[in-house]
């Protein structure tokens, strides 16, 4: 399903001009301007330039050609149609820009999901937003599988809330075939993400590099990391698939409920602060912070990451 915001036009322009302006090709203005009719040859431009075998009825410097653009852009940028498949615009992958969430997502009070994700069943596990027609590794990447097999993956909203800001943000692999791996800094620790499945990786949001805050207010949406394609040319062992272990629907719910309370339980018996005389400082029983990561110390920041975030992290599901 290509982006509704996207439009095509035939534009036309002048090969003579130093400044190639695209003019609309409207039905009310066809034949009107000088380069469509014999007074091209007292244009100045074109008496510049040579043409051997000039068409005496326009211009041989008049140029026409198909384009696209969005009517979403603040400004319109007219792309060739030949170059069109280089641009998300016409597959799944216009789910993820943020001309098309601006527009087409309804507000919401908690970290934003792109509109063809909060049409569906959202479900809420302890203020947590949890898609369903999201998929999730045990280290808290969520992948999204478009209708054209077009994949993004991002951190959901439970490592989000833990994280409560990001300084940096660093991508390890870029292109090709390769299990998506980036490195968030936090208070000037380096945390390692990485999806536990190779995919056939096409780009990456390299907007977060100056704006790395998305990751934590639209981690569904504008805060995304990866997208690419079901990888190929793998063996059996080395590629089961790009879903493989990733848990959906009621059970991923029934997941992040498990982790919700093991988090908890984490934080108040291996995190908590203590005096010589073993008194805990943290208030015993209470929720923890959703930006806890902010005030932790280093080596509990990395105790934290490596028990629920790092790429080895044990998947715990109830039973």
């Amino acid at each position: 399903m290509r982006c509704p915001f996207l439009r095509e036009a035939q534009v036309k322009f002048c090969r003579a001009s130093a400044f190639k302006k695209m003019i609309v090709r409207t039905a009310d203005h066809t034949g009107d301007e000088r380069c469509s009719s014999p007074e091209w040859v007292s244009c100045p431009v074109a008496k510049q330039h040579h043409e051997d075998w000039p068409d005496q009825s326009h211009c041989p410097f008049l140029q026409e050609s198909l384009v696209q653009y969005c009517t979403a852009a603040p400004m319109s940028k007219f792309v060739p149609y030949t170059e069109a498949q280089l641009s998300r615009c016409g597959s799944e992958a216009h789910r993820y820009c943020e001309a098309f969430l601006a527009l087409a997502q309804p507000p919401v009070s908690q970290p934003s999901v792109p509109a063809t994700i909060a049409s569906v069943d959202e479900g809420w596990v302890d203020g947590i937003l949890v898609p369903e027609n999201l998929a999730y590794a045990p280290n808290h990447l969520w992948l999204d599988v478009g209708t054209d097999g077009t994949c993004h993956i991002g951190i959901d909203a439970f490592f989000a809330n833990v994280l409560g800001h990001v300084d940096r943000l660093s991508f390890v692999t870029w292109k090709g075939v390769a299990r998506p791996t980036a490195v968030l800094t936090v208070r000037g620790i380096d945390l390692h993400l990485a999806f536990p499945n190779p995919m056939s990786i096409t780009g990456v949001n390299a907007y977060l590099r100056s704006h790395p805050e998305k990751i934590i207010s639209e981690p569904y949406g504008a805060g995304w990391l990866f997208e690419g394609t079901q990888a190929k040319g793998l063996s059996e062992h080395e590629n089961r698939g790009i879903e493989a272990g990733l848990i959906r629907g009621k059970q991923a719910r029934e997941w992040m409920a498990q982790e919700s309370r093991r988090f908890a339980s984490f934080v108040h018996e291996e995190v908590a602060h203590t005096q010589g005389e073993g008194f805990v400082l943290m208030a015993d029983g209470g929720a923890p912070s959703n930006d806890l990561l902010q005030y932790l110390t280093r080596e509990e920041a990395l105790q934290l990451f490596n028990e629920f975030f790092s790429p080895h992290a044990n998947w715990r599901l109830s039973s």
